[in-house]
């Protein structure tokens, strides 16, 4: 009798298939009721094709502003005109599969397999908010897999519709500077903003969607003077509100910004390093933390991209003492202390209070930075990564 051996990939796609199940179902008949953000997702395209200001306050069907493109209100509306109950649970699907394809596509099985454990409690996370930060982290890892098959148009796109979803995926046009035919990749970029910019043309006139990007400007204004908020499902700040708490002093978010887009671009500075597999990976790692420790409107769902590239790192690169003290930092602080497991007076007085979320992420972002401004090719043993993609070149490794 023959008998079946379940890998661990398996059984963790199906923990992760039966999340999905479980949550959508929770939110969509249990007494609390659909998450608000799911809500303005949903009203987003049914105001954008009725005419209305999207971004106007909509207190009838949500309690909060649209601060998405009208872009995203367009690619969104599928599940806007689907079945509420379906419409929750596909959006879920899409968001936390996306990003176990992207993981899987990204790394060796074991190692993707290991990666996904240890991003699956932030990834339920976002699933109970019905946020798209799983789906970002996704679109922004694509995005460096098409780059490593030279597929410009599929980078400009995964970029491009990020962007329509949230503004900071953006930052992965940094990783173009890695990679040849960077004028073809401009011209992929142009061609596929223009793209996604134009798709309410699709149910509005253009003169309709002028006022809503004018709209929309003004809501970003107010946003990018924000200095920090509150804690929980509220704004961490990143690094920004870090400091401040710290140093006491109330200043502006772009100095900040700007010092740390200086520091993770200074290593590109060693061109030689591009052709080079895990310097690519590494590079790819910190920019998915740099998106949320230097977002001054990062929330506590944000961080499954930041514990998304920290997790890739850790299974990417050596192991050592250091490495697995970042790590389990991070799951303790980032992940754990978010769940029933911590007491609720723990969560606001110490974990949200002093924004401890963004402290073992920092220190991650900051060995990165570390060991990619220090990186020695020569030194580890890693000529056979030349020219090679990433996973190929990490699979020979593991």
């Amino acid at each position: 009798m023959r008998s079946y051996r379940i890998s661990a990939r398996s059984w963790l796609l199906a923990l992760y298939v039966v999340t999905i199940i479980v949550v959508a179902a929770g939110k969509a008949y249990g007494h609390r009721g659909p998450d608000n953000n799911f809500l303005i997702f949903r009203w987003s395209f049914l105001n954008l094709s009725s005419g209305a200001d999207m971004y106007a306050a909509q207190l009838q069907h949500h309690a909060d502003l649209y601060k998405y493109s009208p872009s995203f209100a367009v690619l969104f509306a599928p599940f806007a005109l689907l079945p509420f109950a379906l419409s929750l649970a596909l959006w879920d699907a899409l968001n936390t599969l996306l990003l176990f394809f992207a993981v899987e596509k990204l790394l060796p099985t074991r190692q993707a397999t290991i990666a996904l454990a240890l991003i699956y409690l932030e990834a339920l996370r976002s699933m109970q908010r019905s946020q798209s930060n799983s789906l970002v982290t996704a679109l922004v890892i694509l995005a460096f897999l098409c780059f490593e098959k030279r597929q410009e148009l599929g980078a400009a796109f995964a970029i491009a519709v990020g962007a329509a979803v949230k503004i900071f995926p953006l930052a992965a046009l940094a990783l173009a500077v890695i990679y040849p035919r960077r004028f073809r990749f401009a011209l992929m970029m142009a061609l596929a903003t223009s793209v996604v910019l134009a798709l309410p043309l699709l149910v509005v006139s253009a003169s309709e969607l002028a006022a809503q990007y004018q709209s929309w400007r003004a809501v970003e204004a107010v946003d990018a003077l924000s200095v920090g908020g509150g804690g929980g499902g509220g704004l961490y700040g990143g690094v920004m509100q870090q400091l401040r708490l710290i140093f006491g002093v109330s200043w502006p978010n772009w100095p900040v910004q700007l010092a740390g887009t200086v520091l993770l671009m200074s290593p590109l500075a060693r061109w030689r390093n591009w052709a080079f597999a895990t310097f690519r990976v590494r590079f790819l790692c910190a920019l998915l933390v740099y998106m949320v420790i230097f977002n001054h409107q990062s929330e506590s769902p944000s961080f499954v991209i930041a514990v998304t590239g920290i997790a890739i790192w850790f299974v990417a690169t050596p192991r050592s003492w250091w490495h697995t003290t970042i790590m389990v930092l991070t799951i303790l602080i980032v992940s754990i202390s978010s769940t029933d497991i911590t007491p609720k007076s723990w969560q606001q007085n110490f974990f949200v209070h002093y924004r401890l979320k963004t402290l073992p992420c920092t220190l991650a972002w900051l060995t990165m930075m570390c060991e990619l401004i220090a990186y020695r090719p020569s030194e580890i043993g890693e000529a056979h990564e030349l020219d090679v993609p990433a996973r190929e070149a990490l699979a020979h490794a593991s």
